[in-house]
């Protein structure tokens, strides 16, 4: 409920501000989009830096989609690429918060990936030797049972 408040605070001062300077002060729209872009990237930062250092700490993606991240991650830049074409060096402030969190939904998906490469050696090597263990308790048992008195032909029983 906190959160929704202040969301919907937030959302209010912003509109009432951004209509304030249209209105009011149209020469300071730029420094004011430029301040709005800046809080963005921050409030960006804050939402990935949090599941970038669960990530590293459990060493595995938890419920985090590499498949969605392959497309997201590339998409993030696409469409950064696409504003700053539209809008120059002047609006960095639109198009750089896609940037940094290209970068850190990049760094998220090498993490992930790798640990989930990791995570899959482990498993095939767990198999192979569990494979390799119960072949040496079957060839162990075998040998314990057959000897030159074993009858070649097992009785009925």
């Amino acid at each position: 409920m906190i959160v929704t408040v202040v969301c919907v605070v937030h959302g209010i001062l912003t509109a009432t501000m951004s209509i304030y300077f249209i209105i009011a002060r149209p020469n300071m729209l730029q420094s004011w989009a430029n301040g709005l872009g800046i809080v963005s990237t921050i409030l960006a930062a804050i939402q990935y830096f949090p599941q970038i250092w669960t990530t590293y700490m459990l060493k595995r993606v938890g419920s985090l989609s590499i498949p969605m991240m392959c497309i997201q991650t590339p998409g993030s830049f696409v469409w950064a690429a696409s504003l700053a074409t539209r809008l120059g060096l002047e609006g960095w402030s639109a198009w750089g918060v896609y940037v940094i969190t290209g970068f850190l939904q990049g760094t998220l998906l090498v993490m992930g990936s790798w640990y989930e490469i990791q995570a899959r050696r482990n498993q095939r090597k767990e198999l192979v030797g569990r494979i390799e263990t119960a072949i040496q308790a079957g060839e162990a048992e075998r040998e314990q049972r057959v000897d030159e008195q074993t009858p070649l032909i097992g009785q009925g029983g």
